[in-house]
This record gives structure tokens, sequence and C-alpha cells, in this order.
């Protein structure tokens, strides 16, 4: 395999994107999203890299630090990348980050809006922890 292929695959492994556009349901009077469901973003995307490094099913155990930077507004596009960090016997920690996109806004469109750390424990079929590597 070649090196370029294999820096490829592990990247895939390792990290998960998704794209998701903010409505108006999902924001307070003044427009800025509600900060559950930014983490409710947070949190699926967070799993589906969590599950698809241990290629077996995943709870949330833990969100860490959740640091909101800027203002999420109906209309922004939203990118949400999470990447897992570590893995331990049955846990995987993930770094999630949430990029917003403003369409019309000039050069200056894309920001770090939020990022935060979630902990992920793999589960058996009776959704007991299991080793992610196992």
């Amino acid at each position: 395999m070649s090196t370029e292929r294999a820096v490829y695959l592990e990247r895939v492994e390792h990290e998960t994107r998704t794209l998701e556009m903010v409505f108006p349901e999902n924001t307070n009077p003044l427009g800025n999203a509600f900060g559950g469901y930014v983490l409710g973003l947070m949190d699926k995307v967070g799993s589906y890299a969590a599950a698809r490094r241990a290629k077996k099913p995943v709870v949330t155990v833990a969100v860490g630090r959740v640091e909101f930077k800027v203002p999420i507004r109906s209309g922004d596009l939203l990118e949400i990348v999470a990447r897992v960090e570590r893995v331990g016997r049955t846990s995987l920690t993930v770094e999630v980050q949430v990029f917003k996109e403003r369409f019309g806004g000039g050069p200056e469109t894309r920001a770090l809006a939020t990022h935060g750390e979630l902990v992920y424990v793999a589960i058996d079929e009776e959704g007991r922890p299991t080793p992610v590597d196992g």
C-alpha cells in the first residue's frame, strides 16, 4: 500500500466531518443557536468518529470543557469536525470543532465557533464496556 493511501486511510479512520445549516427553530429570539443544539451536533459527530475508530457501538460518558468562541446565527452553515485524539482500553477521547460560515459575509466568512472534548466508551451487545482493540 502506498504511503499516501495509508495516510488517507488513517485520517478516514480517525476523523469525521459533516455539514449542518442552522434554522430558526434551533435559535433563541435573538437568532443565536441554542447551546444544547450545538452540543447535540458535537456529540453526534463525535460519536461517529469514535464508532468508526472502534468499529463497534459507543456511548457518551463525558463531555469536557466546551468553549463557545463566537455566536452561531440562524442561516450559518456549520462544519463539525471530530478527531479521535486518544484511545484507551475501552474509551476514546474525541476533539470536536465547530466552524461556521456566513454566506455573503466577505472574505472572513469561516471561523472556529465552538470546540470541546468528548469521551466515549465502546460497548458490546449487552451494553457493557468492551475493549476498543479487541
